[in-house]
Formats: structure tokens, C-alpha cells, sequence
């Protein structure tokens, strides 16, 4: 875990320490939220998604997305050549 010291400016800004910045990965324009745990505040590095992006990003959509390729990748999937024939066997 990196430590550092940093001084808070006028308006309230603070530098981020460049050793931290890179060991974060963070970049100018990037965006971080903020957390108070009992009395010590985090920074942590958030993704902003679109609304109408966001549910493709869930972890329930993530987990699903896996388990499919997982199935894909052994075989276990089935081409249709028709829509009659996928209703067909949704149906069985």
C-alpha cells in the first residue's frame, strides 16, 4: 500500500501524488468518488456508463455474459436456420 503526503489548496483541491496517480492508473479527466469510513476518507476510481449502457454493465449481466462464452467455447450451443425452428424447440 503507497502512502503520501499532500497539502489541501485553496478551494479545497488536492494533488494527487504522482506515485499514487500511477499506481492507480489514474488520468487527467478521470473520475473518482469519494467515500467517509470512520474518519478517513477514500478516493476511489469510478466509471461513468451511460444510462441506457448501464444494465449491460451489471454484475448479474457480466456473470451471464461469462457462463455464455464459457458454454460457447465447449460446444454447448445450437445453430437454428430458422425462427420456426428455434420456436420449435423453445417449445419441446
Amino acid at each position: 500500500m503507497a502512502t503520501a503526503i499532500a497539502k489541501i489548496a485553496r478551494h479545497y483541491q488536492v494533488v494527487i501524488p504522482r506515485e499514487i496517480r500511477e499506481k492507480s492508473n489514474l488520468r487527467e479527466g478521470d473520475f473518482v468518488s469519494f467515500e467517509e469510513r470512520e474518519g478517513e476518507i477514500a478516493m476511489i476510481p469510478v466509471s461513468v456508463v451511460k444510462k441506457d449502457q448501464a444494465y449491460f454493465w451489471s454484475t448479474k449481466w457480466q456473470k451471464d455474459i461469462r457462463e455464455s462464452e464459457t458454454e460457447i467455447k465447449k460446444g454447448k450451443y445450437k445453430v437454428y436456420r430458422s425462427g420456426a425452428e428455434l420456436k420449435e424447440d423453445i417449445e419441446k
